[in-house]
């Protein structure tokens, strides 16, 4: 019987999304004994695959790229180095930001208008601190402004965005967790 896994990722909008993505590239995630744990910031990263490797468990996750310092500390590599045979996958820079490029501007406003949140993010646009920014990281930015619209709108977009279009981070990960 393969060992267990865990899937370590910074907050719970990255669990959301690999949560949601997993059945479409068939895995099942109990069946696989495969669990996904928020660390509540890549500073914890060192503390939680040393807990996960000491179970036995084999470890992956997913992270921002501006944390990777934290992930290649933890798994004794230098800044920069490849960490995807570890299971390791940087998001660059940010799981939102990959989400919302592979999804495109005008399919991410119409999810925004399907989950009644088109005049927020108009008015978001408007401001003068978002006026100037282009619109996919205005997206990005609305999607990111508060944690609940955060993971609902990463579980939203990991159903939303085409198989063929996957962010490689999502894509390299699920496809480490076959490699077992």
């Amino acid at each position: 019987m393969p060992r267990p896994i865990t899937l370590l990722v910074e907050g719970e909008s990255d669990r959301a999304a690999l949560v949601t993505l997993a059945p479409r590239f068939g895995v099942d995630l109990d069946a696989e004994q495969i669990t996904v744990t928020v660390i509540g910031g890549a500073g914890n990263f060192g503390r939680a695959i040393a807990e996960a490797t000491a179970q036995g468990h084999r470890v992956g996750g997913l992270y921002d790229e501006a944390e990777e310092r934290f992930v290649a500390g933890a798994l004794n590599r230098q800044d920069g180095e490849d960490l995807t045979r570890q299971g390791f996958f940087a998001c660059r820079p940010d799981l939102e930001l990959e989400l919302a490029r592979a999804i495109g501007v005008p399919e991410m406003t119409s999810l925004l208008e399907a989950n009644g949140d088109l005049k927020t993010f108009r008015d978001f646009q408007d401001q003068p601190a978002h006026r100037d920014h282009e619109a996919l990281d205005q997206v990005r930015r609305f999607v990111s402004a508060s944690g609940a619209r955060k993971a609902r709108y990463a579980a939203l977009m990991a159903e939303t965005v085409p198989f063929e279009s996957v962010p490689e981070p999502l894509e390299g990960l699920l496809g480490w967790i076959w490699s077992r």
